[in-house]
C-alpha cells in the first residue's frame, strides 16, 4: 500500500468520523456512546503508536509522522466539539458500563474541558514540530503531549486498569 493511499485512507476514515460525530449522540444508547468514545481513544493510541514506531526506527515510515500528528489534531477537535455528547453524564462504570471514565469528569467538567484543550494545543504543536523533521524535537513533543495532555487527563479522569 503506497504512502499516498494510506494518507488518503486515513483522511477518508477521519472525515467519516467527523461527519458522524455531528449526530445527536446523546440520544444513542449509553453503551454505544461508550463504545464510540473508546474507539476514539484507541485511535489516539494508534496514531501515537505509529509515530512512536517511526521515531524508534522500528519502521521507516517517517513520512507518516505528520499525517498521524494531523489525525491527532482532528481527534482532539472532535472531543472538544462534541464533549458533552461523547461524555454524557451517567456513562461511567457506576452505570454498569464497560468504561474507565471516572465520575470526576462530571464533577469537574471545566477541568476535563481544559485537559481536552491542552490535548488540542499539544497535538497542534506536534504537527508543527513534525513538519520540521527533527526527530529529537518530535520525540520531545510526543513526550510533552503524553505528559501534559494524555497523562494529565488520565490521572484525573480515568480509572487505573
Amino acid at each position: 500500500m503506497s504512502a499516498c493511499f494510506r494518507t488518503l485512507a486515513t483522511g477518508a476514515t477521519l472525515a467519516l468520523l467527523v461527519a458522524g460525530s455531528t449526530l445527536a449522540l446523546a440520544q444513542d444508547d449509553p453503551a454505544n456512546v461508550v463504545k464510540y468514545r473508546k474507539t476514539l481513544m484507541d485511535a489516539n493510541g494508534a496514531h501515537l503508536g505509529m509515530i512512536g514506531a517511526a521515531l524508534k526506527g522500528e519502521v521507516g515510515f517517517t513520512d507518516q509522522i505528520v499525517p498521524n500528528a494531523q489525525a491527532l489534531v482532528l481527534l482532539a477537535d472532535m472531543m472538544a466539539a462534541n464533549g458533552q455528547q461523547m461524555f454524557p453524564e451517567g456513562t461511567d462504570d457506576a452505570a454498569g458500563l464497560d468504561t474507565r471514565a471516572l465520575p470526576a469528569i462530571w464533577e469537574n467538567w471545566a477541568g476535563f474541558e481544559e485537559d481536552v484543550k491542552v490535548f488540542q494545543q499539544e497535538a497542534a504543536k506536534l504537527v508543527e514540530v513534525a513538519q520540521g523533521g527533527d526527530m529529537a524535537a518530535i520525540g520531545a513533543q510526543v513526550g510533552a503531549l503524553g505528559k501534559n495532555a494524555c497523562g494529565a487527563c488520565h490521572a484525573d479522569f480515568r480509572k487505573k486498569s
